[in-house]
């Protein structure tokens, strides 16, 4: 007998849910949002540490979801 196991989400499709949490958060402040306040938010939501919002960020940004400006912090939704 074989015990079927729960489908294992892919590290592609994690990452991209990771992406539109991050998205959504910064769509729920009108599209505009400082980093520095989206990432406790996204870490808190998604339960990853601090240390690795940085990088959905990053993602993010390389997928076209959203723009992060260095000099002000912002993130704004493309």
């Amino acid at each position: 007998m074989t015990i079927a196991s729960p489908p294992v989400e892919s590290r592609a499709q994690q990452l991209r849910n990771l992406i539109e949490e991050l998205v959504q958060v910064v769509a729920s402040e009108g599209g505009s949002m400082r980093m520095s306040d989206a990432v406790p938010v996204v870490a808190d939501i998604t339960g990853l540490p601090l240390s690795e919002v940085p990088y959905i960020v990053n993602s993010a940004v390389a997928d076209h979801r959203l723009t992060a400006d260095l000099r002000s912090g912002m993130l704004e939704l493309v």
